[in-house]
């Protein structure tokens, strides 16, 4: 599945962020590098001109505060494209604590030419990274390093910008960030909790920043970072549509009609003859027939092959698939346009165009996005990384900024049943149904898809294992079909520890195995007191049904309460437990269901507020379990 590596971002790591060697901060949430290094300075000078060129200077100044410290910034990596820019050390050397600079020599500084990667993890041909590897760094000295970069042509016409994030990984004491710019250029300049500040000299405009980022945690599972963190943005295009508009006037030189493109359409679509099911042939030849490959040539992951390469090597990257179903819709007279998109975790837009990290299709006739990377989702859905996300599409009369489609609760839903019979020894056996829809249904496909022909028992025993019990089973399912959001299978299961001490104790009445099936796993984190950032919230329904019968040597004593909630912000719960006292033994059975309807996929720290007290209540009794005892 691509992720992450479609469009490279002009600089997609942030100098501050690279030459900091903290890159991972921004996906954990103890700050640990800030308890081995600090950032002393970080000074940068922009230079725009009026052709799009750039020039970078940058100086960073970093402190060993442990020994663990003294590695991490005992090395600096700078990327950068070969193709477009030309990068110089100007200077790096050690400060010693007692004073004394040691200078980096040339074995220290090495250049590595291109990115290697297999499968569909990107590569990259035309990028260098510059390595440098300080001579003796101990505990309280520092490092300095000085470089500069000039671009000699941009990635799409008439486009320069620069973006860079100040995540609170490690202290930075001073970072400094000077902008220039000639007046007639109409540079646009963005920046969030650091000080601004704009003049003018001559003919000249400048821009200055400051601040100073002290460390601190995030939120598990935060999201929208990039709106949340200091930032500073800068770019030559005024709107985020005007970026999908020159990204389509590039792409377009490579979709030629020709005679191959003209011959293959009408065979794709021989045996349909609507627009939607035009749409639907080609959308599933391409990502059946394409395979995805994730390689950046020329302007730096902005610039597709032509449809002929394309054909030829059936493989490509996010462009690519793109281009070629566009030029096949074309050719059956079914408009397609590309449609830039940003498949991290940010709901948000950037508050300036600075580019994206993937590009999807858009139909307006049919007013339906695709993306025919992504061979296990089918027409008409996208992956979860695709949705409710802002999309710059290119449209005929102009780009503009648009929004791709949420999940709904009904078409994100599992229905999970079970029945289990228990002994007097503690053992069990019973089956284990699952019938998913919806972007759920996707990922049970894929783990379903990852069990080998023949090794269905194997896959129940390592379930059953990582959910710390000891046992075995059958698995039957359907074939997977990625045609459809639809799946189910059904596993016959022999436990011979589902109670822990079959003398006395406790077992959740629906008891669940290490699978993301379930309402607790559907519903979020909600054991914080408060959040401070945004979180993850997709709108789901989970439906579970159990039956539970015990021997007639236990004695129960407890069976969880009834629960039934419905809350305005879209949350409804119901749960029913019934008891039934037979002489062969007790049986406790009913169902628990949760629906999250909410509209969006991204809730802020105020809904946690507003939605933490009801999830409370049915997290605990969804934990609640039945008390039980042998005389």
């Amino acid at each position: 599945m691509p992720r992450f590596d479609h469009l490279l971002l002009k600089r997609a790591l942030p100098a501050i962020i690279v030459f900091c060697t903290v890159a991972n901060a921004l996906a954990q949430t103890l700050p640990a590098a800030a308890a081995h290094m600090k950032v002393h300075r970080i000074d940068q000078t922009w230079r725009f001109n009026q052709d799009a060129t750039t020039l970078l200077e940058a100086t960073m100044e970093r402190e060993a505060l442990s020994d663990q410290g003294a590695i991490m910034i005992g090395k600096a990596s700078k990327a950068y494209n070969s193709e477009l820019e030309k990068f110089e050390m100007l200077e790096a050397y050690t400060l010693k604590a007692d004073g004394r600079k040691i200078a980096v020599g040339q074995d220290g500084l090495q250049i590595q030419q291109g990115i290697a990667a297999s499968g569909s993890n990107a590569s990259w041909p035309g990028v260098e990274i510059s390595m440098i590897t300080f001579p003796d760094v101990q505990k309280g000295d520092r490092t300095v390093s000085k470089y500069r970069v000039t671009s000699s042509r941009p990635q799409l016409p008439g486009w320069a910008m620069f973006m860079d994030w100040l995540p609170p990984a490690v202290t930075m004491e001073n970072v400094n960030v000077r902008i220039e710019a000639p007046r007639s250029l109409q540079l646009g300049v963005f920046a969030s909790g650091m000080g601004l500040v704009k003049s003018q000299a001559a003919d000249q405009e400048i821009w200055t920043a400051s601040a100073r980022v002290e460390p601190s945690a995030l939120d598990n599972n935060a999201i929208n970072l990039a709106r949340t963190y200091p930032r500073i943005f800068a770019t030559t295009i005024k709107d985020h549509g005007q970026l999908a508009s020159l990204y389509a006037r590039q792409a377009q030189s490579k979709a030629a009609q020709t005679d191959e493109v003209l011959q293959l359409a009408s065979q794709i679509t021989q045996d349909v003859s609507t627009p939607a099911d035009k749409a639907k042939a080609v959308f599933d030849w391409v990502r059946k027939n394409i395979r995805y490959v994730a390689v950046y040539l020329g302007a730096g992951g902005y610039q597709p092959h032509d449809t002929a390469w394309i054909l030829k090597n059936r493989y490509g990257d996010c462009k690519d698939h793109v281009l070629l179903m566009q030029a096949l819709l074309k050719a059956v007279d079914v408009e397609s346009v590309p449609a830039l998109i940003n498949t991290a975790a940010e709901y948000e837009s950037p508050e300036m165009p600075v580019g994206y990290n993937h590009v999807i299709a858009y139909l307006p006739a049919l007013d339906m996005f695709a993306d025919p990377t992504d061979s296990r989702t089918p027409f008409g859905a996208l992956p979860w990384s695709d949705s409710d996300k802002p999309v710059a599409v290119a449209l005929a009369q102009g780009g503009m900024l648009m929004r791709t489609p949420a999940f709904s609760a009904q078409g994100n839903r599992i229905l999970v049943k079970s029945v289990f019979r228990i002994d007097a020894k503690g053992m069990a056996q019973g089956t284990l149904s699952v019938d998913a829809q919806g972007y759920a249904a996707t990922n049970v496909q894929n783990r379903l898809d990852q069990i080998p022909k023949g090794m269905g028992a194997d896959a129940v025993k390592n379930m059953l294992e990582s959910s710390r019990l000891r046992g075995r089973g059958t698995l039957q399912y359907p074939p997977v079909q990625r045609d459809v959001l639809s799946q189910s299978f059904k596993a016959e299961l022999h436990i011979d520890n589902l109670l822990n001490d079959p003398r006395s104790g406790s077992i959740n009445p629906h008891p669940a195995l290490n699978l993301p099936i379930y309402t607790l796993s559907n519903m979020g984190n909600y054991a914080a007191d408060k959040r401070s950032y945004a979180y993850a919230c997709t709108p789901n329904a989970v439906r579970e049904e159990f039956e539970l019968q015990f021997d007639k040597a236990y004695k129960i004593l407890r069976v969880p309460d009834n629960l039934n909630i419905s809350h305005p912000d879209g949350v409804q719960f119901e749960a029913q437990y019934i008891r039934v006292d037979e002489p062969e033994g007790t049986t406790i059975k009913g169902f628990r269901q949760l629906t999250l309807s909410h509209p969006r996929h991204a809730c802020s720290p105020q809904d946690y507020d507003t939605r933490r007290p009801v999830l409370t209540r049915i997290v605990r009794n969804l934990r609640s379990g039945v008390l039980f005892e042998q005389p």
